[in-house]
Order: C-alpha cells, then structure tokens, then sequence
C-alpha cells in the first residue's frame, strides 16, 4: 500500500507542478467564457444600408414596404441592421440599367425593385454590390410580405388586424417540477447542460487518459518498468498511476467548477453584454445533488477509461501504435453522444436505460438523462455499483496486461494474446 501511495503522489505532483497545468487550468475556462461573451461584445455585425427602391407594385405596396423596413429597431437589439431607402421614378424595366450603374459606382449599396405583378408571383428582385447576409435577405423578405399580405387582405375586404389576431401563435409556458419547485428552462438548456457534461468527461478523459498510456508506455518503452516491478507489483503500480493522474483531473475541473460558479453567480449582477445568455444560465444552475451525482459518474467514468487507456499502453509496444488504437478505446464513451436526441426525448426508456447500465456508456449517459428528467434513485445505485465494478475488473486486468507486457517486444499482441497473458498473469 505504501508503495501506491507514493505512486500516485509522484504522477499527482509531476503533472500539478507543470506549467501545462497552470496555464490550462486558467486558460481553458476563459477562454470559454470569452467565445461565450464575444458575439455578445462585438454584436452581429448590423450595418447600414443605403439603397434605392423602384416599383411597378399597385399602390400602397412600396409604401408599406418603405414603412416596415425602415422602422427602428427595438432598443434592445442596438447592433440591428438599418436600411435608408432612396425612391426612384420611372418604372423597374427603365431605372434597372441605371441603377446598376450607381451600385457599381458604389453610390448606392444596392437596390430593390417591386414588380407588377408581385401581388400573384410573390417575388421582389434584390441587387446589391456586397451579398446579402441570411439577416439581411430575412428582413427584406419580411417587409415584403408583411407589404403584399397587407394589400391582399385590403383586396379582399379583411382587416389586417383581424387576420393578425386569428393566426397569433400559440407559446408555452414551460418548467421542470423538482423536488425544489418550479424550475426554469426549456429543451435548450436541458440539451447544453447533457452537451456540456458529456463534452466535458470527453475531453477530460482524452486528455488525461491519453496522459497514463503514455506514462505506462514511455516507462515500458525505456525499461523503466522493469525496475520498478522488483519492488511493487503490477497491480498496484498501475493502480497508483490510474490514481495519481485521475486525482489531478479531479483538481483540474474542481477549479473550474469554482471558477464556473463564481461567473453564474456574478453575471447577473454585472448586466449588459457580460452577462451570459439565459439559456446558459438555466444549463449551468445545477441543484447541488445533482451536481455532486454528475461529479461522481465523472470521477468514475475517468477512473474507467483510464484503466482502458493503461491496457492500451501496456500492450502496444510504439507510440504509432497507441495512436492507431487509443480512438478504438474511446467508442463506447461517443456513442451515447450519436443517440442524445433519442436519449433526452426518452430517458426513461429503454434505449436510455440500457446505455445507462453499461459501465462503458453510463458516464456520459446518466449525465444526459439526469439533466432531463428525475432517475429512481436505485437504478442510480445500479449504475454505479456497475460502474465501480467495472473499474476494478478493467484495473485488475490492466495490471495483468502489464506485468506480462514490460517483458514482451516486437508486434503488437493479438486479441487471443492478450487473452492468453491475462490467464498467465
């Protein structure tokens, strides 16, 4: 036990005490939060634009049209694009080599013309000497047919507001009932707290599971192993760098749980554009049991595929070929990210049930369905005793592996020869 121990204390302080570490632990939650907040910063590039508008339309049309583009945007939205729109005389088929001209000139940005017959066709005509953003073409689209449905309704003899009133959309009023109430959010932040948990533990796992095969690889590699094997067995060599790093990842995310909470808590109060989007806000307000729940199926989960990582480093015998297996090793974590859809529309179901159970596919996602809906407590209890048995098998077979391939070189072993080194073992 003493010789674990020191094991893990020697990978803990080799990665702590990098200045990788450091660096990513700060680095990484800011830089979050910058890609989060930027868009908000700079806004989305609203611009103005000057633009000429020639019709043939029946009349009232290019007036309602003139009206509904160029109202001003809400106060809310300052970075909305703006539009001035210059008349012209003299028809569509008469003013459109002339005003070709004047964009191509760059006197005007571009122009949009209303045909004759836009009431029956339903189409406007748009030049411009820069292309049309998707926000520009939808607000143009938008005046347009607010303008032709507007005089259709007055051929007809409806009133607008009338039709307004009968075809006015329906909204939902929606809330998760917990334990602590009425809880606020709809399906799009339930889908970013499922996307951040399980993009976490995938990130974290490569990363630091990738760290212990290349520890067991580089010390089998330059028979290090050897060595140490004379004075502590395989087992628990192994155990201490499965360990040693996974406690460095647990110290790794505990401050960016810290820094996280520490942003949710005080974007509020800073208000303006550095205050993260709702949504996000709802993702990341985890009631503290659950939060302490998705840690565990993190911690777990990590422990899980780092014993798999280490069998991978303890059975190839060159770093080209970790390479070529560690993604074999990492299937079963993505594909509960391929069925996410399925899970959060069901996680009660079967399908959702089934991955959960699975220790190889239950740290992603339990996460996934615990951000959905509420999980009976014993199919919880389930999972996780599964999910710690499995890390005692994967451990103990990763120590098996070990011990028999520090002494093996040449090709990579077969299936049947690991097989065969776990029994000899």
């Amino acid at each position: 036990m003493r010789e674990t121990l020191l094991i893990i204390k020697r990978e803990f302080r080799e990665r702590v005490a990098s200045k990788s570490f450091v660096v990513g632990t700060l680095l990484f939650p800011l830089l979050m939060i910058s890609l989060l907040l930027l868009p908000r910063l700079i806004g989305r590039g609203g611009s103005e634009w000057n633009l000429a508008l020639v019709s043939d339309a029946p009349a009232g049309v290019s007036e309602a049209f003139e009206r509904l583009l160029t109202a001003p945007p809400k106060e809310s939205d300052e970075q909305a694009n703006r539009y001035r729109l210059e008349l012209v005389e003299g028809g569509v088929e008469a003013a459109r080599t002339r005003l070709t001209e004047r964009v191509r000139s760059k006197e005007i940005d571009g122009y949009v013309a209303l045909p004759a017959d836009v009431l029956e066709a339903g189409t406007i005509v748009f030049r411009a000497r820069k292309g049309g953003s998707f926000e520009v073409l939808r607000e143009l689209r938008a005046a347009a047919t607010g303008a032709v449905q507007s005089e259709r309704l007055k051929r007809s003899g409806i009133a607008p507001s009338a039709v307004a009133a009968l075809v006015a959309p329906v909204t939902i009023d929606e809330a998760r009932l917990t334990d602590q109430g009425e809880q606020r959010g709809g399906a799009l932040s339930t889908f970013l707290t499922a996307y951040m948990i399980a993009f976490l533990i995938y990130i974290m796992t490569t990363l630091y599971g990738v760290a212990v095969l290349r520890s067991v690889l580089e010390e089998k590699t330059n028979r290090i192993a050897e060595v140490l094997m004379s004075t502590i067995r395989a087992s628990h060599l192994m155990a201490g760098k499965i360990i040693g790093v996974g406690s460095a990842a647990v110290v790794q995310v505990l401050i960016w749980v810290a820094i996280t909470a520490a942003v949710v808590t005080f974007s509020p109060m800073i208000g303006g554009g550095l205050t993260l989007p709702e949504p996000l806000l709802q993702a990341l307000n985890v009631a503290p049991a659950t939060g302490a729940l998705l840690f565990v199926y993190f911690v777990l989960g990590f422990f899980l595929y780092a014993s798999v990582f280490a069998i991978v480093g303890a059975a190839v015998t060159s770093e080209q070929e970790a390479q070529s297996v560690q993604f074999l090793a990492l299937i079963p974590m993505i594909a509960p990210m391929l069925f996410l859809q399925s899970i959060l529309n069901a996680p009660l179901g079967g399908l959702a049930m089934t991955l959960g159970l699975i220790p190889f596919t239950s740290p992603v996602t339990m996460p996934m369905r615990m951000a959905s809906t509420a999980i009976p407590a014993l199919e919880i209890v389930v999972s996780l005793a599964l999910l710690a048995a499995g890390i005692f098998v994967v451990a103990w077979i990763a120590g098996k592996v070990y011990r028999v391939g520090i002494l093996s070189t040449g090709k990579r072993p077969s299936l049947g020869e690991l097989v065969r080194w776990v029994r000899a073992a």
